[in-house]
């Protein structure tokens, strides 16, 4: 499908297949999926790099709202991790103001690079989000993190809450005494960083207590890679292995996603990492790539909507095949599944 014709017309969206929790037999159960175009009243945005919002019956939960798409190489047109941390305010207060127009419920990290976790304690503090209360899962490397940049903040309501891979969470939260069903329920995957030209990655590092305050680009650690699926009642649930180009499929094998927002930067040290990650999740009916653009183009320069890898869009198709719609998302632009 053409990526203009997303917002106007909504993409082919599926019944949810049953919940992945970690229940092997069931979850094993090939998934009965239909038809609805356009009308299932989730919607995701793209914010750019490995970021998402996704919205649905007055919810709102986001992943890696990362906004500030600093310079990240040296004058040799390397990577150079000893750039201080910059935040773009100027942008920051644009997307919230244009795009981003409520706080989230969920706040969702994938993991602990800059370009995901970043721009997370300007974000809580921001005047639209900083009376919220919100929650922000990550693992225990990324919350020393986001504590040493001084979340959750004096007098705020934010609850930062560690996640390792395996929780099914709900919301809202079970009422006292009273049996109900959850309006949504996030599922936490263990997941794995992208690798690349040697194997490995970085900055790679875990850690155990809040360090210094972070300065630079090599200060934020990966601290472990988590992947997320959001279930909407047994309407549609998305999987977001989204922050990076690599994942665990032992972890996710069994899941029937209806969609999968699925990272698709470089990934040159990875077998067959497209056609595993499609097979392993019983080819959902949508596929959605991520992190496939050039990471600092503003978001309001025209020019970011080229730099978005038009080949690795091109390879998840070919890998996907007859079975999954590929959508290539344009950013900050809102669609319908």
């Amino acid at each position: 499908m053409a990526a203009g014709a997303v917002g106007g017309t909504g993409i082919a969206a599926a019944s949810a297949a049953g919940a992945f929790s970690g229940d092997r037999t069931t979850a094993a159960r090939p998934a009965t999926r239909r038809s609805r175009p356009g009308n299932s009243g989730v919607r995701l945005r793209w914010l750019g790099i490995a970021g998402w919002e996704m919205t649905f019956d007055g919810h709102r939960v986001v992943i890696d709202p990362y906004l500030t798409r600093q310079g990240f190489t040296g004058a040799d047109g390397k990577p150079d991790m000893t750039r201080k941390l910059e935040v773009d305010h100027r942008i920051i207060d644009r997307v919230l103001r244009e795009h981003l127009t409520g706080a989230p419920e969920f706040l969702l990290l994938t993991h602990g690079h800059w370009d995901h976790l970043a721009d997370v304690p300007y974000l809580l503090e921001h005047p639209a989000w900083r009376e919220a209360e919100i929650t922000v899962l990550g693992s225990e490397t990324h919350l020393h993190l986001l504590t040493a940049m001084g979340v959750p903040g004096k007098g705020r309501k934010h609850r930062p809450a560690v996640v390792s891979g395996g929780e099914v969470l709900r919301h809202p939260l079970m009422p006292p005494g009273k049996q109900s069903r959850p309006d949504y329920t996030v599922e936490v995957v263990r997941s794995l960083h992208s690798q690349v030209g040697g194997y490995g990655f970085d900055p790679y590092g875990t850690l155990t207590a809040p360090p210094a305050r972070p300065r630079t680009l090599n200060d934020l650690v990966e601290g472990g890679t988590l992947g997320y699926q959001v279930t909407v009642g047994d309407r549609l649930s998305v999987m977001f292995l989204s922050g990076t180009a690599n994942f665990a499929a032992r972890e996710v094998s069994g899941a029937r996603p209806d969609v999968l927002v699925l990272g698709a930067s470089g990934h040159a040290a990875v077998h067959d990492y497209f056609e595993r990650a499609v097979e392993t999740l019983g080819r959902p009916r949508v596929i959605v790539p991520s992190h496939h653009d050039d990471l600092v183009t503003p978001l309001d320069d025209p020019a970011v909507h080229g730099t978005a890898d038009r080949a690795a869009v091109d390879r998840l198709r070919k890998a996907a095949g007859s079975h999954s719609r590929v959508v290539s998302p344009r950013h900050l632009e809102q669609f319908e599944l």
